[in-house]
């Protein structure tokens, strides 16, 4: 079986109409699937000696070396900067609940293919902000919530695109939402008056209730974040090639 030449910087360059990625035209592309054995070969061979120059003389994207540059700091120097970098915006004076900590959970999961890369990108960042910021009581559950986050995106990382990334923000804050107060009645944290819940289910109900003011600060943060950071992974590669 001849695997596909795909390395998921799927764009098309204007000038060749080949793909930045893999150098691949769209009917090769498209056509894959139904290739034989022989013909996926033919491909590969063609691509080797496809000309990588285009008509002012400049090295495309799609040359090995500049496309595994490009490649490299897509999938881990740029996303992991840029994880780190809205996690340590939680240092920013900002109003209640308004940080970029779901964003930071969502794009750790959608960028990484490694599961373990992802979990772990997600629980450096969040550790260093905490480490200046300072820990608190249910920072088990807040860190609980967000891991589950990184997993469910890793999972659907496929489906993500800007029309439903609005929708997955708010399924996320909801599923902080839920565990992280959970966390705060389960642990006795203080309510609003100084005075930690009763271990009851109208405790739990009260400790919800008071929390709703504060979903709307986390929604609108998610998306905020969110949807710029990976509009930016999106267009790197186009930006890389019309340099």
């Amino acid at each position: 079986m001849v695997d596909s030449p795909c390395n998921d910087t799927c764009a098309t360059d204007l000038e060749s109409e080949l793909c930045i990625g893999c150098g691949r035209t769209k009917d090769e592309i498209s056509n894959w699937l139904i290739y034989s054995d022989e013909q996926k070969k033919s491909v590969l061979q063609d691509l080797k000696r496809r000309n990588n120059i285009d008509t002012r003389e400049r090295y495309m994207l799609n040359n090995i070396t500049m496309d595994n540059l490009i490649n490299s700091f897509k999938k881990y120097t740029f996303p992991i900067s840029l994880i780190l970098i809205l996690a340590l915006a939680r240092l920013i004076p900002h109003p209640p609940n308004f940080t970029p900590i779901i964003a930071v959970a969502i794009m750790s999961g959608f960028f990484f293919k490694n599961i373990y890369l992802s979990l772990g990108t997600l629980l450096i960042a969040m550790l260093l902000a905490d480490a200046f910021i300072g820990f608190y009581n249910n920072i088990l559950f807040v860190y609980l919530s967000l891991l589950l986050i990184a997993f469910i995106f890793y999972k659907i990382s496929k489906k993500i695109n800007f029309k439903n990334l609005f929708i997955y923000s708010f399924g996320s804050s909801i599923i902080f939402f839920v565990i992280s107060n959970f966390g705060v009645w389960a642990l006795g944290s203080p309510a609003v008056n100084n005075i930690p819940y009763e271990k009851s289910i109208e405790g739990l109900i009260q400790c919800y209730i008071l929390a709703i003011p504060f979903f709307g600060n986390t929604f609108l943060s998610t998306v905020i974040f969110a949807y710029p950071a990976i509009y930016i992974f999106k267009s790197l590669p186009a930006w890389a090639n019309s340099r």
